[in-house]
């Protein structure tokens, strides 16, 4: 019965280490996400600045240009966050010599003291995983917080050019 439990155990814990691994490439998609956006919205805005200076005589009223202000602040914030997102960290991985050494000294284990030394590195795996993913996870959450911000503040630009126009 214990071989049951512990091969229950090893799966779980693979899982895991394959859950993490999910996380890390959706959050660093969605970072991409979140820089491609950013940069389509500051296109449009500066398009919107090129069309509205290009009239002849335009003057952008004193109140947007604060809230243009802030939206690109908010944009070019989202954009780094979002690009540090996808900055490679250092995850804690099992070393091509370390797995030579324990078939060398280990080959002749039992099977249930081989499972627990697989799910005792897996578990330090997952560990590592969890922290650098948490703080990928965090990073996005600026991003997406600074790219909210932004879309609000230029809003509220084009809002104050619309009741002045």
């Amino acid at each position: 019965m214990s071989d049951r439990g512990s091969t229950v155990y090893v799966e779980y814990v693979k899982d895991q280490v394959a859950q993490q691994d999910e996380r890390k490439e959706s959050i660093e998609k969605r970072g991409l996400a979140v820089i491609t956006s950013s940069g389509t919205i500051v296109s449009l805005l500066f398009g919107l600045v090129a069309v509205l200076t290009g009239v002849e005589k335009y003057e952008l009223p004193a109140g947007a240009e604060p809230w243009l202000g802030c939206a690109l602040a908010g944009f070019i914030t989202a954009t780094l966050a979002g690009i540090v997102t996808n900055v490679p960290l250092h995850y804690q991985a099992v070393e091509p010599d370390e797995l030579k050494k324990a078939v060398k000294s280990h080959w002749s284990d039992a099977p249930e003291v081989a499972e627990q030394r697989v799910a005792a590195t897996e578990i330090k795996v997952l560990a590592s995983a969890q922290r650098k993913n948490s703080i990928k996870g965090w990073v996005l959450v600026v991003a997406v917080s600074a790219q909210l911000f932004a879309v609000a503040s230029l809003a509220l630009a084009v809002r104050v050019i619309l009741v002045h126009a």
